[in-house]
This record gives C-alpha cells, structure tokens and sequence, in this order.
C-alpha cells in the first residue's frame, strides 16, 4: 500500500516537473513578427478588423461624383409657337453654368440743390421761409462679386431650326445670357442630337408660350 502511493506521488511530480518545464520553454520562445505586426490578433471581429487595416486610404469616405450634365427625358415636349409647333422643343435639364463676377463700384453720388420756398401772412406782415435739399444721393461703395460655377437644374427652350437654346435663369454675373449655340452646353447638345430629327413623333406641351425667333 505504502509502495503504490510512494510509487503514485512519484508520477504526478514527474507530470509537474514537465509541465512546469513546457510552460517555462515556452516563454523563452521569441515573438514572431506575425504575432507583432497583426493588431487584430486580440480583436472580438477579426475579419472586420482586418478589413479596416487593409483600406488603403483610412478616413476617406469613397461617393459617386455626380452627374453635371443630365436632363428628363419625361419633360422632353414640343413647345407652341407663334401659333405652330415643329420647330422649338422645352425640357428641365442639370448643366454647369459659369458666370463672371463684376468689379467693384464706388458712387460719388450728387449733391443736389437748396429750394427755398416763402409764404407771406395777411397783408404781408410776416413771411416764413422754408428750405429743403431736393436730389441729393449720398456716396456709396458696391464691393466686387466673385465668379465661378454652379451645377443648377433649367428650363431649356430649344431652337432645332437655329441649333441654339435659352436657359431660364442662367446668371451671368450681369444678368441672363440669353440664346446661344448649342455647342455651349453639352446638355442642350444631346437633347438637340436626339430629339430634334424626330420633334413631331415628341408630345405636346399644354402651356403656351411666346419667344422671339
């Protein structure tokens, strides 16, 4: 009896002895450099964690550049004019539209003029006199406006005899710009490549309008 547990207690120091001696090797073994260059290795998502360290700009946020240059095809129509159709055609369209900035602009204004203007009393034993500035405008400065570009959703008119269109609301810095070539837009260009060979197959608008040719 006293042989099997000296025999027992013998065994289970050996397992101890080696265990103590693994976990010691163990220890000593040096850190691979997968083990150091992998900061997921400890993260709760590691696939998640490992796709965030493999972006290869972190912190850009990637959107679609939009579009400069669109229009609806649904607001294509054919556009009455003096009293026939066939030759002009509206539609909404998105384009860039560059604009001027103006300098700035300083008024000296105008000095104006006294009047003067005397009432006399009953059988002229006093007078009263009574003055004022008539057209005076005081000085004033208007400070220069920049130029630059804005992406802006028209109304088009289209000119298919002419290949030139108008713009409703296309700021030039001094005011519309008015009709122009169609080359001028690459909007007005497409829908006039498109739509002006086949104008009498498009509806018809129900507003009547009027332009000058």
């Amino acid at each position: 009896m006293l042989e099997s547990r000296i025999k027992l207690d013998i065994e289970t120091l050996t397992m101890k002895l080696k265990l103590i001696f693994a976990l010691l090797l163990l220890s000593s073994l040096p850190i691979t450099a997968e083990e150091v260059a992998d900061p997921c290795l400890k993260a709760a998502d590691y696939k998640g964690c490992k796709e965030y360290q493999q972006q290869q700009a972190p912190g850009k946020v990637n959107v679609d550049t939009p579009n400069n240059h669109e229009y609806d095809p649904r607001s294509v129509r054919q556009q009455k004019i003096r009293g026939r159709y066939g030759r002009y055609i509206t539609f909404t369209g998105i384009t860039l539209n560059e604009y001027d900035g103006s300098p700035g602009r300083w008024n000296p204004g105008q000095p104006g003029r006294r009047e003067c203007k005397t009432v006399y009393g009953f059988n002229n034993t006093s007078k009263t006199t009574t003055c004022q500035q008539v057209g005076y405008v005081a000085p004033s400065f208007t400070p220069a406006t920049p130029g630059g570009v804005e992406r802006k959703r028209f109304r088009y008119q289209l000119d298919c005899q002419d290949m030139t269109f108008d713009r409703k609301g296309d700021f030039s810095g001094w005011g519309n710009k008015g009709w122009l070539n169609v080359s001028e837009d690459p909007t007005a260009e497409t829908v006039a490549e498109r739509y002006c060979p086949v104008i009498d197959t498009l509806d018809k608008q129900n507003i009547v309008e009027d332009s000058e040719e």
